[in-house]
C-alpha cells in the first residue's frame, strides 16, 4: 500500500487526490477523534472524594499490590479476569475511597503523631522481622521495593495508616455489647440439637431402565443449550519462553533465600507456638491477688473456679496461637507464663484476670535448608522477573519477530527468522479444551487464552509478556462458530444426564416419603427398618453436622422441634433426620467463653460504627469514580 501511495505521489494529479484524503482525515479526527483522544490523555484521577482525587497511579500500584498477595495466598497466578470476578477491583476502590475519606476527617480534627512514633510501629511489626525475631532493615527495603514505593513514601503511607486507625478506635474502640446481644449470639452459636436418622444410598444410575425415545428427546431439548458445541478458534501460535530460548535459569542459593524470606514474612514456613489455658476473672486486682496467694498456699485453681462458680469448661480460653487471642493482655499473660504456672494479676476490659496455662505447643519453624529443595520454580519466576538480561534477550527476539511482520510477513513467516517454532493448534475452546474435552496445552495458558478470544480473523495481535516471562504471538486462523448440536450426535450423552437426574429424583421422592411418616408420627427406628437402614442418634450445632454433614445440620436448624427433614450428603445418597432435643447451656459473662464473645461483638460493633461513620463522610464529601479510568488503570477495557 505504501509503494502505491509513493507512486500516485510523482504525478500532480495523485498528489492533489491524496491532499483532499488526509484533509478529509485531519478534519474527522478534529471532529471525533483527536477531542476525546486528548481528554483521556489529559484525565489522570481515576476517583475523587470532596477534594482529594486518587491518581491512576497510585490505583495501578494499590490494584497490582492486591493481586499479588492474593496470588500468594492461592499459591498459583490469579489472573485479571479471576480477580474482577471476585470483585477485587471493587475492593480496592472502596479501600481507596474510604481512606480518603478519613484522612480528610484526620486534616479537619487536626490529629497528628510523631515521626519517631511512625518508624517505631515499623521497626516493631512482625513482618519486618527477621528469624532471630529482631527487626530486619533488608526485609522490609524488600517489601518496599515489591510495593513500588520508596522510603519517604513508605514512612508517609505509614503515618497516614496510623492516623487513620487512631481516628477509627476512637469511634468504635472498646465498644460493650448489651446482655441481650450476648445471650442471642451465644444461644445461635452454642445451640445442639439431637436427631435421629438414617441414610439412604445414592441409587446406581445405570440400574435405571432407558427411557422411551420420545420421552429422552423431551429431556434433551427442555436442557439443549447443556449440549451446545461451544466456539473453537484455529490458531497459529509462537512462544519464547525463557526454556526455549537457552536462558540459563539456575538460581543460586541467594534466590532462594530471597523467595524463603518472602514465605517467612507470610507464615508459610512454620507454624507460631500455641498455648491452652483457663482465665477466671475478678472484679478487682486485690481480690484476683488474694487468689493467687491462696493457690500459692496450696489451693488448686479449680477450687476458685468453683469459689467463682464457674465451669471448668467455660474457664477454657482454647489451643491458641498468640495473635489469635482477642485481649492483647490475656495474650500476653498466656504466653509469659509458664506449663501449669498460674500468671499474676493482669487488667482485661471487664476486670482482672488470673490464667492458667496447662499446654505449650512449641512453634515449628521450617530451616531455609530443608524448605530450599521446594522453591526452585518461585525462585525462577522471581528471576524471570527481575533479571535485565533474561528480559534483554527477550526484547532482542521480540523485535526480531514485529520487524519481520512489519515487513509484510505472516507469523509463520516471521517466527524462524527469530529462531523459533511454529505450533498450529487446530481447535480450542474459551475454557481451553479441544473438541473432545482435551486441555490444550498453550503458553502462557489463561493470560494467552483471553487474548485469543479478544481477537478475530484478520487482525494484527501485539505480542503478550507473561506475567511468568517469556512472549507469545498468535494468529486466528480460523473460527468455528458455536452451534447447537443435534439429538443424534449427543444421545448418548444426553442418556448419561437423563440418567443420574432420574436416580437423584427417585431418591429425593423416596426421602420424602419417609419424612411424610415421621411427620405424621411413625417411630423412627420402624421407618428406617422398613427402609433396610439403621436408626442412629446425633448432636449437631450450626457449625458442625457431624455424620449428617453441613447439610443435614441446616435441615435440622430449619424445622421446630419434632419436625422431619431429609437432606443430601457428600457421597450422593441422603439423610431422612428428626429432631428430637434442644439444648442451650446459660452464658456466664465473666467465664473465659464470655470475655471472648464480649470482645468479638464488641469489635464487630465497632467496626459497624466505623463503616457508617465513612458512609456518612463519603456522602457528605461526595464521591465520584471514573469507570473508564479504572479499567486502565487495572488493566482491561471497559
Amino acid at each position: 500500500m505504501l509503494n502505491g501511495i509513493r507512486k500516485a505521489a510523482t504525478n500532480w494529479l495523485g498528489r492533489l487526490v491524496l491532499i483532499v484524503i488526509m484533509g478529509v482525515l485531519i478534519l474527522s479526527f478534529a471532529i471525533w477523534g483527536i477531542g476525546d483522544m486528548l481528554r483521556v490523555q489529559g484525565a489522570t484521577s481515576v476517583a475523587s472524594v470532596g477534594g482529594v482525587e486518587i491518581g491512576m497511579e497510585q490505583v495501578r500500584r494499590t490494584y497490582q499490590n492486591s493481586l499479588e498477595e492474593l496470588s500468594q495466598r492461592a499459591r498459583r497466578r490469579i489472573t485479571n479476569d479471576e480477580a474482577k470476578l471476585i470483585g477485587l477491583d471493587k475492593q480496592v476502590m472502596a479501600r481507596l475511597i474510604t481512606e480518603a475519606s478519613l484522612d480528610q476527617r484526620v486534616g479537619v480534627l487536626g490529629l497528628n503523631i510523631p515521626q519517631d512514633d511512625v518508624v517505631a510501629s515499623v521497626t516493631s511489626d512482625p513482618t519486618f522481622k527477621g528469624a532471630d525475631g529482631k527487626f530486619d532493615s533488608r526485609r522490609l527495603f524488600e517489601m518496599i521495593r515489591q510495593a513500588g514505593l520508596n522510603e519517604p513514601l513508605f514512612l508517609a503511607e505509614q503515618k497516614k495508616s496510623l492516623l487513620r486507625r487512631q481516628l477509627a478506635a476512637g469511634l468504635g474502640g472498646e465498644t460493650v455489647p448489651s446482655r441481650t446481644l450476648m445471650d442471642a449470639a451465644y444461644r445461635f452459636v452454642s445451640e445442639q440439637r439431637t436427631i435421629n436418622y438414617f441414610l439412604l444410598p445414592a441409587t446406581n444410575a445405570n440400574d435405571i431402565a432407558a427411557p422411551a425415545e420420545d420421552v429422552l428427546k423431551t429431556y434433551f431439548e427442555s436442557r439443549k443449550n447443556d449440549f451446545r458445541a461451544p466456539e473453537y478458534r484455529k490458531i497459529t501460535l509462537v512462544s519464547a519462553l525463557p526454556a526455549e530460548l537457552g536462558v540459563d535459569l539456575t538460581v543460586t542459593d541467594d534466590d532462594l533465600r530471597r523467595v524463603y524470606e518472602r514465605g517467612l514474612a507470610a507464615g508459610r514456613f512454620g507454624s507460631p507456638a500455641k498455648r491452652h489455658a483457663q482465665q477466671v476473672l475478678f472484679p478487682t486486682e486485690a481480690e484476683a491477688m488474694a487468689a493467687l496467694l491462696r493457690m500459692s498456699g496450696g489451693a488448686h485453681f479449680e477450687a476458685i473456679l468453683a469459689d467463682r462458680k464457674i465451669k471448668l469448661e467455660d474457664a477454657d480460653l482454647g489451643l491458641k496461637t498468640r495473635a489469635e487471642f482477642a485481649d492483647p493482655a490475656t495474650a500476653e499473660a498466656v504466653f509469659t507464663t509458664e506449663e501449669g504456672g498460674i500468671s499474676t494479676p493482669f487488667k482485661t476490659s471487664f476486670g482482672f484476670g488470673l490464667v492458667r496455662v496447662s499446654k505449650i505447643e512449641p512453634g515449628t519453624e521450617i530451616p531455609f535448608e530443608t524448605a530450599k529443595a521446594s522453591l526452585g520454580d518461585e525462585a525462577k519466576a522471581l528471576k524471570l522477573r527481575s533479571d535485565a538480561k533474561i528480559q534483554q534477550r527477550l526484547d532482542e527476539v521480540q523485535k526480531k519477530i514485529e520487524d519481520a511482520k512489519t515487513a509484510g510477513k505472516a507469523l509463520a513467516e516471521a517466527a524462524p527468522a527469530a529462531g523459533l517454532v511454529v505450533q498450529t493448534i487446530d481447535a480450542i475452546s474459551a475454557t481451553g479444551t479441544d473438541k473432545v474435552g482435551a486441555k490444550v496445552n498453550l503458553a502462557g495458558d489463561a493470560e494467552t487464552l483471553k487474548a485469543i478470544f479478544q481477537s478475530d480473523i484478520g487482525l494484527d495481535n501485539e505480542a503478550i509478556r507473561l506475567r511468568e516471562g517469556g512472549l507469545v504471538w498468535f494468529e486466528i486462523a480460523g473460527v468455528e462458530p458455536a452451534r447447537d448440536r443435534p439429538f443424534d450426535e449427543v444421545k448418548a450423552e444426553a442418556l448419561l444426564r437423563w440418567r443420574t437426574d432420574e436416580a437423584s429424583r427417585l431418591l429425593v421422592e423416596k426421602a420424602n416419603g419417609y419424612v411424610k411418616r415421621l411427620e405424621a408420627g411413625e417411630e423412627p427406628g420402624d421407618v428406617a427398618r422398613s427402609a433396610g437402614a439403621e436408626i442412629l442418634e446425633i448432636s449437631v450445632n450450626r457449625r458442625e453436622g457431624g455424620a449428617v454433614g453441613p447439610t443435614g445440620a441446616a435441615q435440622a436448624f430449619a424445622v421446630k422441634i419434632g419436625g422431619a427433614a431429609s437432606a443430601s450428603t457428600i457421597e450422593g445418597g441422603r439423610v431422612v433426620l428428626k429432631v428430637t432435643n434442644t439444648a442451650v447451656t446459660p452464658l456466664d459473662p465473666a467465664s473465659g467463653i464470655g470475655v471472648q464473645l464480649s470482645k468479638q461483638l464488641g469489635e464487630q460493633l465497632g467496626e459497624d460504627m466505623v463503616t457508617q461513620y465513612v458512609q456518612r463522610l463519603q456522602s457528605e464529601l461526595g464521591a465520584n469514580i471514573n469507570q473508564r479510568l479504572l479499567q486502565s488503570a487495572i488493566g482491561g477495557g471497559s
